[in-house]
């Protein structure tokens, strides 16, 4: 690996809270998948190469040329957290869309890690790191040359995270514990972008996400349904963009102006135009979306009359969950927060199950209707018949006993047949009852 190379697979192990771990049968992963992910691109990547062609930094901190046995008992992520040390943790915020951590380096220095929004840490970075480890100035041009690659990798489905880092710390260059004096501007979250800026940009990685199989099917019986589906993420517009395409939602060559927007474009609207944008028929796609972006669509349905089902998994969506008529949770990754916040919880984390559950709740539905139809039908000629016969002064036409019996024998068992009546193979190709 060039020295770049191994300033990713640093930045990847290193400033990240996921595991991977082999529990005997398989390799399982512990935290946020997308981090479990990096992790995994570690372990693939490799142990690197003793004596870096790294003119600076030599890559292991010492001037030992072979790794020993134990070293290589070690996983590469793990040997990477070892071999520098975490001393401080800037969690992710919403506002600066990034993460980093303050890790001491085996010659004893300080160095900053940093992985976010790729769009937002090139915002904050001055220089870029070539394949030898030299930095080069970021201008105009270098900024639109990456933002470019971005797009490409980002057109294909590809979630990217930015990798930089940052080696001239200042007051937090000899920064080692909490009685450190700079740790007070540690517990200042909004003191983590000034600490994040002049950033060494370092690269791109891309993941891939797929979509399940049954999604596209299920996408196709909700547009049968005359149910509309909208997707409100925080991934970049042109990835949103192009899962979208691939779930079926949109087609591959439509025209997605005005179907998608991110959570700023969104907001920057007025009343009417929201409102205008969201009766527009067709799927919907807001990307780059903040929880409070999540409430306000929520609402603004709401308020159009429109019965609103939510799905989420994470804390960020329990406040939209909470608002929607039908908050629905996912069971397996869905956070305890998602979850108390949902009226409903998905076993098995899969969107093809709603849309089976609506189905079936109209046969369920239609089953109910044939089955109080059935009912009073029946029961409606006995009311008549002692009502008139009362009505009339004549004697009763039907006893008590001739009663139970027409209710219990031959009203009873076929009402009850009704309400087993499979589904109408047409069920999801009709449109939603009032």
């Amino acid at each position: 690996m060039d020295v770049n190379l191994l300033a990713m697979a640093e930045i990847c192990a290193v400033c990240n809270d996921a595991g991977v771990y082999f529990d005997g049968r398989l390799f399982r992963a512990t935290g946020l998948p997308t981090e479990a992910a990096l992790k995994v691109l570690v372990e693939k990547m490799g142990f690197p190469d003793i004596k870096s062609r790294n003119k600076t930094r030599d890559i292991q901190g010492s001037s030992n040329n072979t790794m020993d046995c134990d070293t290589l008992k070690l996983g590469c992520s793990e040997w990477w957290n070892r071999r520098s040390k975490r001393v401080a943790t800037l969690e992710f915020d919403r506002v600066r869309k990034s993460m980093s951590v303050i890790v001491r380096e085996p010659d004893g220095q300080n160095r900053l890690l940093v992985k976010g929004a790729v769009e937002s840490l090139l915002e904050r970075s001055s220089f870029v790191q070539l394949a030898d480890g030299s930095l080069v100035p970021i201008d105009d041009q270098c900024r639109e040359l990456l933002l470019q690659r971005l797009h490409e990798m980002s057109s294909k489905g590809l979630r990217c995270l930015g990798l930089a880092c940052k080696d001239e710390l200042g007051e937090f260059s000899d920064y080692y514990a909490d009685t450190h004096p700079a740790h007070k501007k540690l517990l200042d979250p909004t003191y983590y972008s000034s600490i994040e800026s002049d950033l060494v940009f370092v690269g791109v990685v891309g993941l891939r996400d797929p979509p399940r199989e049954e999604v596209h099917k299920a996408i196709e019986d909700c547009k049968q349904a005359g149910i509309r589906v909208m997707v409100i993420t925080g991934d970049n517009k042109s990835t949103a963009e192009a899962i979208c395409k691939e779930i079926g939602l949109f087609s591959r060559d439509e025209d997605l102006t005005g179907q998608s927007l991110t959570g700023k474009e969104f907001m920057s609207l007025s009343h009417s135009e929201q409102v205008k944008l969201l009766l527009r028929n067709g799927g919907k796609v807001f990307s780059r979306a903040e929880p409070r972006h999540k409430q306000e669509i929520v609402r603004l349905l709401k308020e159009m009359g429109e019965i609103v089902a939510m799905t989420g998994d994470g804390v960020n969506d329990a406040p939209a969950l909470k608002l929607a008529d039908i908050g629905i949770a996912m069971g397996i990754t869905g956070t305890e927060v998602a979850k108390e916040a949902s009226d409903m919880v998905l076993a098995d984390d899969n969107f093809s199950t709603i849309v089976s559950a609506i189905a079936e709740g109209r046969a369920i539905y239609n089953n109910m209707k044939a089955f109080i139809r059935y009912m009073i039908s029946s029961n409606v000629g006995e009311v008549i018949s002692i009502f008139l016969a009362a009505a009339l002064g004549i004697p009763e036409c039907m006893i008590p006993v001739q009663l139970l019996w027409v209710n219990l024998v031959t009203d009873g068992p076929p009402a009850t047949a009704l309400g087993f009546n499979p589904a109408d193979v047409d069920i999801m190709q009709k449109p939603p009852r009032k």
